[in-house]
């Protein structure tokens, strides 16, 4: 039988490449070589197995405080960082769940997301800075970064310009630019 972590790879795979309206179980259960009745010894039903794929990544965000605003912005940038480039499906499905407006997510996952911004409103605390404009600074840089390659590549191709697809440490772009953002409005 495969395991729950097999199913979860795999439905992360598809929710990313088709969404969730069009991905199935039993196409799931397919690519996995199990039956669909074996996804309920480990799911519920679709929804839990879709909103299982978000606990599983945010749940494993652990942030410390480090002691200074930049530490501290630094460590969590690196942790956001970690989580989508080591997986891009993830970044994929996260961008897709943003455009239908947590539609999808269960009341425990938007709880367990929210602990990134929780963090980064402790972080924030001493400035007047939103702490959702800055998450949403960091989340979308980094989604549509690892979402827009080919787009990057034609775009490139049409205006003759390598810079758009040559690779660049997003992670310090992002940094720099928050860092520069807060210093310029505290």
């Amino acid at each position: 039988m495969a395991t729950k972590q097999e199913i979860l790879k795999e439905a992360l795979k598809l929710f990313a490449q088709k969404g969730y309206a069009r991905t199935s179980l039993e196409e799931i259960a397919k690519n996995v070589g199990i039956t669909k009745p074996a996804i309920y010894y480990h799911f519920k039903n679709k929804k839990h197995l879709y909103n299982e794929i978000f606990i599983e990544y945010f749940s494993n965000l652990k942030f410390e405080f480090k002691g200074s605003l930049e530490e501290d912005l630094k460590a969590y940038i690196d942790k956001i960082a970690e989580m989508f480039l080591t997986n891009k499906d993830l970044a994929r499905l996260f961008a897709r769940e943003l455009v239908c407006q947590g539609n999808n997510l269960e009341e425990e996952t938007i709880k367990e997301i929210s602990k990134t911004i929780k963090y980064l409103t402790k972080i924030l605390e001493n400035t007047n800075i939103n702490p959702f404009f800055i998450q949403t600074l960091i989340m979308s840089s980094f989604t549509n970064y690892l979402n827009t390659l080919s787009i990057r590549e034609k775009v490139s191709g049409l205006i003759n310009s390598p810079k758009l697809i040559k690779e660049f440490d997003i992670k310090n772009e992002i940094y720099n630019t928050v860092i520069l953002y807060i210093k310029a409005h505290t």
